[in-house]
C-alpha cells in the first residue's frame, strides 16, 4: 500500500514537471523588405564601362529600368517591363556582366532581381543589356516558380 502511494506520488509529480516545462512554441516569422527606387553604380569591368542601373517599382510593378553602360543609356520599354511575370515584389538586385559567348551573343550586363531572406535567395527575373543598346529577359519566373524555388532553396 505504501509502495502504490509512493508510486502514484511520484507519477504525479512527474506530470506536474511536464505540465510546467512545456511552453507553447513561438515561431518565428521573417519577412522581406520590399524594394521601390534602386540606383546602382558600377565601375565596370574591361570594356563594359561604368555602369548605372535605375529602378522603379511600386505596387503594380516596376515602372522604370534604366540602364547605362557601354556608352549608351537605355529605358527598357513597358512592353518589356509588363513582360516580367513577378514585378510586384523584389528586395534585392545584384549586377553581373559577361563578354558574350555563342550563347549569350555579345557583351552584356545583367540586372538580377531577387528576392529572399536569411534562408537564401532567388533569382525572380535576370534582364540582360547589351553593348547594342538592346534589352532582353534572360529569365522570367512566376509567383509559383518563385516560391517552389525558394522552398527548395530553404531545405538545401
Amino acid at each position: 500500500m505504501q509502495s502504490n502511494k509512493q508510486f502514484s506520488l511520484l507519477l504525479l509529480g512527474a506530470a506536474l514537471l511536464q505540465i510546467g516545462l512545456a511552453r507553447p512554441a513561438i515561431a518565428s516569422k521573417e519577412g522581406g523588405l520590399s524594394l521601390h527606387d534602386v540606383t546602382l553604380d558600377s565601375p565596370g569591368m574591361d570594356d563594359s564601362g561604368p555602369v548605372h542601373v535605375e529602378i522603379r517599382r511600386s505596387d503594380d510593378g516596376i515602372e522604370k529600368l534604366v540602364v547605362s553602360a557601354f556608352g549608351k543609356t537605355e529605358a527598357a520599354s513597358p512592353q518589356l517591363l509588363q513582360s516580367i511575370l513577378e514585378k510586384k515584389w523584389l528586395n534585392g538586385v545584384q549586377l553581373s556582366w559577361s563578354k558574350g559567348s555563342r550563347l549569350t551573343g555579345g557583351k552584356t550586363v545583367y540586372v538580377s532581381l531577387t528576392e529572399g531572406g536569411s534562408w537564401g535567395v532567388v533569382i525572380v527575373a535576370i534582364i540582360g543589356f547589351d553593348e547594342e543598346g538592346n534589352f532582353r529577359v534572360v529569365e522570367n519566373l512566376s509567383r509559383e516558380q518563385v516560391e517552389e524555388r525558394a522552398a527548395k532553396t530553404a531545405t538545401d
